[in-house]
């Protein structure tokens, strides 16, 4: 609980500078900015947008074929509503992959929101080895950070079912099997005795 309370130190610190001034989803960073907000494509996907600095909400009107000569100033809280409904009808104008093939290499701050079977696939991921697979074929993210001098060494075997090896730790650290027993009659403990597929 504290780590979450931790994490959203932002928001509460920023409560002075009227960047949580309006309702939900009205505030610059709530997507109540058409320049910070998640977008569906026209293949039922969806694009997130956070150009925020001029020079990357130049980028993102660029990309979108809009002129930015006849768009209301980009601070413009009022024709917000107004700006994320015109974005929103270009955006459904193209698949996820016409609209990375355009942002892709652009500083516009405009990525592709990946469902789970893609992100390990993405490209950016690949080329980082973000994900592994371990020996079940299961994917998950590689332990980070990635140091130099001492690199994480990821295992492939997979992790343990609940329960795999509570007999075997508990003996080890001195517990009788009568008390082990005990614990699982109980129900404070598990037991997953997992088989091998012959």
């Amino acid at each position: 609980v504290e780590g979450v309370a931790y994490l959203s130190s932002f928001l509460w610190k920023s409560q002075s500078l009227g960047l949580w001034s309006q309702p939900r989803g009205e505030n610059l960073l709530d997507s109540g900015a058409p320049f910070y907000e998640i977008y569906r494509t026209s293949d039922g996907k969806f694009m997130a947008v956070g150009a925020i600095e001029p020079k990357f909400y130049d980028q993102l009107i660029k990309g979108l074929g809009l002129n930015l000569d006849e768009l209301p100033a980009q601070m413009s809280i009022s024709n917000w509503p107004e700006m994320k409904k015109k974005f929103a009808s270009v955006f459904a104008q193209k698949t996820q992959a016409e609209w990375c093939s355009i942002f892709d290499s652009t500083d516009a701050c405009v990525t592709p929101v990946l469902s789970f079977d893609d992100v390990a696939s993405h490209q950016h991921n690949k080329e980082r080895s973000s994900f592994i697979k371990n020996d079940q074929g299961e994917i998950s993210p590689r332990p980070a950070p990635v140091l130099s001098r001492t690199p994480a060494v990821p295992s492939s075997k997979r992790d343990p079912f609940i329960g795999e090896h509570t007999e075997e730790i508990l003996l080890e650290y001195g517990f009788t099997k009568q008390e082990i027993d005990k614990l699982h009659s109980d129900k404070a403990i598990e037991f997953n005795n997992v088989k091998a597929n012959l």
